[in-house]
């Protein structure tokens, strides 16, 4: 099919290889460029810069190189409304088991505003702490190796094999219909697989750039979620594929 979701994106990364190497083109070279119309480019365009990929000004269509400052607040945002969804699904009295993900972190400012009790590895989690919270935040415990501020280990891991969760809601690096759920560290895979082993619902929070992607270790199958929340401009076709599962699907529009 001329539009669909894989064409429409290798022509979006067409764009941004275009826009890589001379670093700003108007919208009628890439129309040519591509041999498509200046509509098409302009569609193609708006979603790049919601994305926080290019910049637009009068017609001139300018790269944002992927580690800026604007394309990192993009994804902020993104990941922000995502996590606030999240939330939504929580009800007082219920308990929550959280993973590192930082995703799944943005949840914590609305969750923290319902009678429950959240269980994390993510000791960044204590930064949300205030004196007007309602909900109970109770750290796993475990080793920190690292400087990212996230336990693991045996000690972790039997906090959440101790209780089970009414909602898990977790992050990933990434999310395939071939590798299911998948994060790049070995030490935080095992305190994962215990989160969703133990919550008898599960979330899953993942931005667009997650999707058809494999980080270094499986840590659930896509059957194992019960809600995804994505946004717009996610893979339409592994989306449809996951709804097919039975698959609540979330997509969060971006203003």
């Amino acid at each position: 099919m001329k539009n669909s979701t894989k064409n429409i994106q290798e022509r979006q990364e067409k764009i941004l290889s275009f826009l890589c190497e001379k670093k700003e083109m108007s919208i009628s070279e890439l129309s040519q460029a591509l041999n498509v119309s200046e509509m098409t480019i302009r569609r193609d365009c708006s979603t790049l810069s919601l994305r926080g990929q290019i910049n637009q000004n009068k017609g001139i269509i300018t790269y944002i190189e992927p580690k800026s400052k604007d394309n990192q607040s993009s994804l902020e945002r993104i990941n922000a409304s995502l996590g606030s969804e999240a939330a939504k699904f929580v009800k007082d009295g219920e308990i929550v088991f959280m993973n590192s993900s930082s995703t799944a972190l943005k949840s914590l400012p609305k969750l923290l505003q319902k009678k429950i009790y959240i269980m994390t590895n993510n000791l960044h989690a204590a930064d949300y702490i205030s004196e007007n919270d309602k909900a109970t935040l109770l750290m796993s415990g475990g080793d920190i190796v690292n400087d990212h501020l996230i336990m693991s280990g045996d000690i972790a891991k039997q906090s959440f094999s101790s209780m089970r969760s009414d909602w898990g809601i977790i992050g990933c690096a990434g999310l395939s219909l071939e590798h299911g759920i998948s994060t790049p560290y070995l030490r935080e895979a095992a305190i994962n697989k215990t989160i969703i082993k133990n919550s008898r619902r599960l979330i899953l929070v993942a931005n667009y750039s997650k999707f058809n992607s494999f980080s270094n270790f499986t840590i659930g199958n896509i059957k194992d979620i019960d809600v995804l929340i994505t946004d717009t401009f996610a893979s339409g076709e592994l989306i449809a594929a996951i709804r097919q599962e039975g698959i609540q699907v979330i997509q969060v529009p971006q203003l």
